[in-house]
């Protein structure tokens, strides 16, 4: 059995004052996604990274 691995995503989370800021750098580029609530700005990333790797 042979298994490759390969990154799909680079993702960095940080928090600015009271900013939750993230960064995602797929193939496909990188993004930002910035929010006061953290779980609405995971919610926004998942929804788009889930978009882009569904058809997998």
């Amino acid at each position: 059995m042979v298994t490759v691995e390969e990154s799909l995503c680079r993702i960095e989370i940080m928090k600015q004052g009271q900013e939750f800021i993230a960064r995602a750098e797929t193939q496909g580029g990188v993004k930002e996604y910035r929010n006061t609530v953290f779980e609405d700005m995971l919610r926004e990333l998942f929804i788009d990274l889930q978009e882009e790797f569904g058809e997998f």
